[in-house]
């Protein structure tokens, strides 16, 4: 699981966001204090605009942790949170969550619900790594139901009398979705933010290549970095790849890389998706393409004197296990919270395509 805590997520309506003390007026007004909206939830009505401040306190104290998810959902037309959305109850174990939401009356009826569910259910499988995505709804309550259903969970069943909401003993209906219920095919598109350091600007983006490299026995290949410099002492894994060049196609860009950084020669098997994300301290935005490519030789590598001499890079080869535990150790640093937030999505997506592509060649024999 990668515990990359309450990210900002972006929907076409929609912004995703940490709840702010400053957001009480609008949760108050547009849901906390209507009885319609908390009808069917666990929790009461609120009785007044300074309760809900005092929770929204509550909340935000709780942000730091990476195990904590709890998204504020804001119109983007009109700057108004409207609802919120977040896990309810979290099972490190088996990598399982259950998620919450709620919504303002005004926005029932609009698919806003179910934007935001398949958001944060693309961010808990994508990005936090979890297995399982579950929600639950009482029986009475059938629309809530119907978002579940449109974001793809499937119906598990009913607990008869086991639970207790606003209107008394109730029986629940469960859903859930697991990974392997999901398309695993088609190209992820992850949008990160930096929580290391404040973010003031951004005033350049930078476009990059970068590759899941692997070979026929199952190993998988990165950079070691050694990073002494404004953002700290360091030692680093990440996939090998680098800025693209002016005119250059991606697929150009990343077969260059892999010569230079690995010495390998290569073909691209696909391409895994986009991963943005932000260098606050730098001011650079980050857009980093990610290819899952096949190494089929290796010869000379042709670094460049700041790799040698400033990042002392070298090659890693591990296997799939061995690399998410380095990225996990290498979280002591900040700089490598981003990049393991950044990478692990990708890396598990590489596994799943070579998982399946293993799986279907067995079955054709």
């Amino acid at each position: 699981m990668n515990k990359t805590g309450t990210q900002t997520i972006e929907t076409p309506r929609l912004l995703l966001r940490r709840f702010r003390p400053s957001d009480a007026e609008d949760m108050f007004r547009n849901w906390a204090s209507d009885p319609e909206v908390t009808r069917y939830l666990t929790w009461p009505t609120h009785p007044d605009v300074e309760a809900t401040r005092q929770l929204l306190r509550d909340w935000e104290a709780h942000y730091e942790d990476g195990a904590y998810f709890n998204w504020a959902i804001e119109d983007r037309q009109t700057g108004q949170v409207i609802g919120d959305i977040s896990v309810v109850a979290l099972n490190e174990s088996i990598e399982a969550a259950d998620i919450g939401y709620c919504l303002s009356r005004a926005a029932w009826g609009q698919g806003i619900m179910p934007e935001a569910l398949k958001a944060v259910m693309d961010y808990l499988f994508d990005v936090v790594g979890l297995n399982r995505v579950a929600a639950r709804h009482d029986v009475n309550n059938p629309k809530s139901g119907r978002v579940m259903e449109k974001c793809g969970m499937r119906l598990e069943g009913t607990l008869r009398a086991s639970d207790r909401n606003n209107c008394g003993i109730c029986d629940i209906v469960c859903r859930s979705m697991i990974r392997s219920d999901r398309e695993a095919s088609g190209e992820l598109r992850i949008e990160l933010q930096d929580h290391e350091w404040p973010f003031t600007h951004a005033d350049h983006d930078r476009l990059i290549a970068r590759a899941i490299v692997f070979d026929e026995d199952g190993w998988f290949y990165f950079v070691r970095a050694e990073r002494h410099d404004e953002f700290g002492d360091a030692t680093l894994i990440e996939t090998s790849g680098g800025g693209v060049e002016p005119g250059e196609p991606l697929e150009t860009a990343i077969l260059r890389e892999l010569g230079e950084e690995l010495g390998a020669e290569a073909e691209i098997v696909c391409k895994i998706g986009l991963v943005s994300d932000y260098y606050n301290l730098i001011h650079r935005h980050n857009l980093n393409h990610y290819f899952l490519c096949r190494a089929l030789s290796f010869g000379e590598k042709h670094l460049t004197r700041d790799e040698i001499e400033d990042f002392h890079l070298n090659t890693l080869k591990l296997t799939y296990e061995e690399a998410v535990c380095e990225y996990e150790k290498r979280r002591d640093s900040r700089l490598g919270r981003l990049i393991a937030n950044r990478e692990l999505p990708i890396l598990r997506r590489a596994a799943e395509i070579l998982r399946r592509e293993k799986d279907g060649l067995r079955h054709s024999l």
